[in-house]
């Protein structure tokens, strides 16, 4: 858990900083007295570390804790003990909020803020009440303290915040790669709901949606919109005689040969099995001659492939006053008689 990692390096940090300041204390010849918050720190520190390797519900608890220990000891003792506002807690409190804010969500956020606020006003109007409790240090003492913990402290703020920055960006990467991961996603989702699987071009579901989008309209009475159901004729045939796969590839083979010869806007669906459905925008002249390439196109394609191939098209022209029903209907009579009169050809049912 990112929390739990970013909460180690405090801790670690915290144990690096607290032996560092131990070791100048005592080069510098300041009262032994001043590492007691320190040593408590670094022990604090290593029961955290403890805790935070155990698979254990306390982990939660013992965030809590360290921090209620933070405000309510370790700034106190510090205050007291290193002259108060001549010390460096203000630059603690800081890094102390950070992480606060960070690590804790809610409840347990509000309270440690509340805390950590309320203790640091509190020790700054105990120091102007009663500056004679605060432990006072020469000013040499205080001036080589300074030149310790301010650069500690900076370093310290600097790692704190890189974690934090590091998990940002880590953060972000992984949900640029999840948002890109769920565009392919819903590319392939549209892709499944749109298109035929087999054939790739627009199944019968955006079909009917457009078509009746088109019967919606109360401006079709002035154009000239076609609907054309395409049957291959002797399909079971060429299935039963070749194989499946046979007839799946001139399927797959006519479809995109048919794509190019009606073009968008205008709609080439798969309506299912060897059936296609077109709606076309045009004047009769045009849609007969599209018809015609296509009746060629199977042709060709069959030639290609020692197949006996054609297509039976039944066609008919939107009227204003269409129902779905009454369009489909007429394709398909136009379709039927295709197919009775020798297939191969188109009929066009007005």
């Amino acid at each position: 858990m990112l929390e739990n990692k970013i909460f180690n390096s405090i801790v670690k940090t915290g144990i690096v900083l607290s032996t560092i300041c131990i070791v100048g204390n005592i080069i510098f010849k300041f009262p032994l007295i001043i590492n007691t918050k320190w040593i408590c720190l670094i022990i604090m520190c290593f029961f955290a570390l403890y805790y935070e390797t155990k698979e254990t519900p306390k982990k939660e608890h013992v965030k809590f804790i360290f921090f209620i220990f933070i405000i309510l000891f370790f700034i106190p003792v510090g205050w007291f003990d290193s002259g108060g506002t001549a010390n460096n807690t203000i630059a603690y409190v800081f890094i102390i909020l950070i992480c606060i804010t960070y690590l804790f969500n809610s409840k347990k956020r509000t309270i440690l803020i509340i805390l950590l606020i309320g203790t640091f006003t509190g020790l700054y109007i105990f120091e102007h009440l009663r500056p004679d409790l605060i432990n006072t240090h020469p000013t040499d003492s205080q001036f080589w303290d300074r030149l310790i913990q301010i650069p500690l402290t900076l370093y310290a703020s600097y790692y704190l915040i890189k974690q934090f920055a590091n998990a940002y960006t880590t953060e972000k990467k992984k949900q640029e790669e999840y948002s890109i991961k769920l565009k392919e996603a819903n590319y392939k989702l549209h892709n499944l709901a749109t298109y035929d699987s087999l054939t790739h071009v627009n199944n019968r579901r955006i079909f009917d949606e457009y078509l009746q989008a088109l019967i919606s309209d109360q401006e079709i009475s002035s154009s000239n919109i076609y609907v054309a159901l395409l049957d291959v004729d002797n399909f079971k045939k060429i299935n039963d005689t070749y194989g499946h796969l046979i007839g799946d590839d001139l399927l797959i083979s006519f479809a995109k040969k048919a794509g190019e010869i009606i073009k968008a806007p205008n709609i080439l669906a798969r309506w299912g099995g060897d059936e296609f459905a077109i709606i076309y925008t045009g004047d009769e002249t045009i849609v007969k001659s599209k018809m015609n390439d296509l009746l060629e196109a199977i042709q060709k394609i069959g030639y290609t492939k020692n197949l006996d191939s054609s297509i039976s098209i039944g066609l008919t022209r939107l009227k204003p006053n269409d129902t779905v029903t009454d369009l489909l209907s007429r394709a398909d009579m136009a379709l039927y008689e295709a197919k009775s009169n020798g297939r191969n050809k188109f009929i066009i049912h007005d």
